[in-house]
């Protein structure tokens, strides 16, 4: 009878002991909470990069000077009122110089000028030549056009142009003017500008089958009709060309 009351007594002990054992463990340390994204605080709003400002507009161009016409009644406003009149004819002869590629070497209201006496011989300030004449216009104004781009005659003007028989006689032109066919009177040049063109004349002017003549007003003659001067007195020897 003693063993089996020392055997349940060992077993109590062991029990304790277990049961001592187990209170003891560590436990392990727990995990702070990781904190959630939505608690961060807000950081300030970062303000708009400033406009860079708007650069200053240039100055406004200087007007272009004032161009002085020698014959400033017959101008591009007269030749407006003139043209309502004559536009079919005027249209045409335009549409002709733009297929020379010509439109650009003289101002149409130049170009169309008649005589200067036109008011004194009653006729129109301005008149379209011909369309049987229209192969000179284009032989001179191929030639201006070259005197422009060699830097002969940097700018002109045309005061005088195409003039028909009658208005031609009573202006006082010669019986074989070569106004009746086509040439131009330009606006007097300067000295050097001048002498300019009758070098240039003296050089390649019979190569252009080119005409060129002073008149006493300081005028300028040009055309394509014979490689020929003349001058105040109509002959050659007095051409302003020969006495350079």
């Amino acid at each position: 009878m003693g063993k089996p009351r020392e055997s349940r007594r060992l077993c109590l002990v062991l029990a304790l002991v277990a049961a001592a054992l187990a209170g003891c463990t560590p436990r392990a340390p727990s995990t702070p909470p990781t904190p959630s994204t939505s608690t961060a605080p807000l950081q300030p709003p970062v303000p708009p990069a400033a406009e860079a400002p708007l650069p200053a507009p240039p100055p406004p161009a200087p007007p272009a000077p004032e161009v002085k016409l020698s014959d400033p009644e017959r101008d591009d406003v007269l030749f407006t009122i003139w043209r309502a009149k004559h536009g079919g004819e005027v249209d045409t002869f335009a549409a002709y110089l733009v297929d020379q590629s010509l439109a650009d070497v003289v101002p149409m209201y130049q170009l169309l000028r008649s005589a200067s006496m036109w008011k004194e011989c009653r006729a129109e300030p301005f008149e379209v030549p011909p369309q049987s004449e229209w192969e000179k216009v284009r032989d001179v104004l191929i030639l201006l056009r070259d005197l422009r781009q060699r830097g002969v005659l940097p700018t002109l003007e045309v005061v005088s142009a195409y003039r028909d028989p009658r208005l031609n006689r009573c202006a006082g032109g010669a019986p074989g003017s070569s106004h009746q066919k086509f040439a131009v009177d330009i606006a007097p040049l300067s000295p050097q500008v001048g002498a300019n063109l009758c070098r240039f004349w003296r050089e390649q002017g019979k190569e252009w089958d080119m005409g060129v003549s002073r008149y006493p007003s300081g005028r300028i003659h040009i055309d394509r009709t014979g490689y020929r001067t003349w001058g105040a007195s109509h002959k050659r020897a007095s051409s302003y060309c020969l006495g350079d």
